[in-house]
């Protein structure tokens, strides 16, 4: 299946990274005042709307969960399907709120292309960098819903092999979102504090005042599949602003459920050694 048919749109641009496609999508709405969460969101929008000297103003969300009745007194609203990779948004809602009162709607999919309630922004972006749920290494797109295209994508010329290697990803990406979900159920199901317990999200939340700690041994006994560490210390504004750590299960979603069971243990058994 095609990027366009998942999304219902009929046509997609590329660039060379996510931050890229954030910028040329931006750039011709840049006099327009721009709404972001609080938290839970891509941490480059900031520097983004600086570079195009574009007003900005947060719009408050519950530990990352989007309010759409808070969406307000902006012209268009950026945000991520999954906050902070944690938790999944109401997207129809936010969507249908932001037409409603005349705001556009920018959704960054990046962290949930193929998940069924997503991709219903009036412009989708996605990066396909690493980790991702498209995995290219390097590159990103956007679709249009209705709405006239920046011309920047006109110049923008994607390097050979990029396009098979994306095809491919495209076709597996159900079957790697649905596992991702599945590994972060398992890992909420510990003795530990977790932040969205019964919710869907592709990373995990554990809340601890002692992140620093449990990270230094923590990260000595597992190691991703990709990246440095398995972990990403909170607060965060990409991810949520509580004291903790980000368990980001999309660096280890090519193991078996025993392996996941078993590093689901051991962060148990620090935590609880720490908590004495």
């Amino acid at each position: 299946m095609k990027i366009e048919e998942y999304l219902g749109t009929e046509k997609i641009f590329f660039a060379s990274s996510g931050s890229m496609v954030i910028f040329s999508v931006l750039y011709p709405f840049r006099e327009k005042i721009l709404g972001i969460p609080d938290q839970g969101c891509f941490g480059g929008i900031m520097k983004i709307a600086d570079v195009l000297n574009m007003k900005y103003r947060f719009i408050e969300t519950d530990d990352g969960i989007i309010i759409p009745e808070n969406i307000k007194n902006v012209d268009i609203f950026f945000f991520s399907s999954f906050s902070g990779y944690l938790v999944e948004n109401n997207v129809e809602d936010i969507c249908t709120h932001c037409k409603k009162n005349g705001i556009l709607s920018m959704e960054d999919i990046s962290s949930g292309f193929s998940y069924p309630e997503f991709g219903k922004g009036d412009i989708i972006v996605c990066s396909t960098g690493t980790p991702k749920i498209l995995e290219c290494g390097w590159g990103g797109f956007v679709a249009y819903r209705n709405i006239e295209r920046s011309g920047i994508f006109d110049f923008m010329r994607m390097p050979e092999g990029y396009m098979e290697k994306l095809e491919n990803e495209v076709k597996n990406s159900r079957f790697k979102l649905q596992r991702i979900l599945k590994y972060s159920r398992i890992l909420k199901d510990f003795d530990y504090d977790v932040l969205f317990r019964d919710h869907n999200g592709v990373s995990v939340f554990v809340k601890t005042e002692y992140a620093k700690k449990i990270l230094k041994i923590l990260n000595r006994e597992i190691k991703p599949d990709t990246g440095k560490s398995l972990f990403t210390r909170c607060p965060r504004y990409d991810r949520v602003l509580e004291k903790g750590f980000v368990i980001e299960t999309i660096k280890i979603w090519k193991r078996k459920e025993d392996e996941i069971i078993d590093i689901g243990r051991k962060i148990e058994k620090e935590i609880k050694c720490l908590n004495i």
